[in-house]
């Protein structure tokens, strides 16, 4: 049986990211797991073909079901990946707009386009007062998805013996 699975598309490395107790009770969950943007800056212009190429080479223990954006930055890989698993549906979790603001005007005016698009796209919004986030509507689909279920979590590279 092919595993469905949750992914958390974080902004910063997870012991940085300011929901981290959020995202650590999601990840106690057997089939959520997380990705975390590279440590390396990718140019603007090689953002769309890094997100692309990191979506058709991540491998999974199962079928990604659900994607969690936390930060409209990362949209371009949540929305490759996306593109990959048509199945996947994408939560978004958007930051105060206030908050959408960079050194470079031109990334300020990026990242309020990449948030309209992942709110556009979303198939369910989450909100957030302070650290506390309201998310029993995505716990609701997890479990409608299979991704929170009873069953003990076999990925499939047990299953097909790699």
């Amino acid at each position: 049986m092919d595993e469905p699975l949750a992914v958390l598309v974080l902004p910063s490395r997870l012991e940085r990211f300011a929901l981290e107790a959020h995202a650590r009770e999601l990840l106690a969950i057997p089939r959520v797991v997380a990705l975390e943007p590279s440590r390396v800056a990718t140019p603007r212009f090689l953002r769309e073909a890094t997100a692309l190429r990191q979506a058709s080479r991540l491998r999974w223990p199962g079928t990604p079901r659900l994607l969690v954006l936390y930060h409209p930055a990362q949209y371009p890989l949540a929305r490759a990946l996306g593109a990959r698993h048509e199945a996947a549906e994408l939560w978004y979790l958007p930051p105060d707009r206030g908050d959408l603001t960079a050194e470079d005007s031109r990334e300020t005016a990026e990242l309020g386009a990449f948030d309209e698009l992942a709110r556009e796209r979303a198939a369910g919004l989450l909100s957030a007062a302070g650290h506390d986030v309201a998310d029993e509507s995505l716990r609701l689909r997890l479990r409608e998805l299979d991704v929170i279920n009873p069953r003990p979590f076999l990925p499939r590279s047990r299953l097909q013996g790699h």
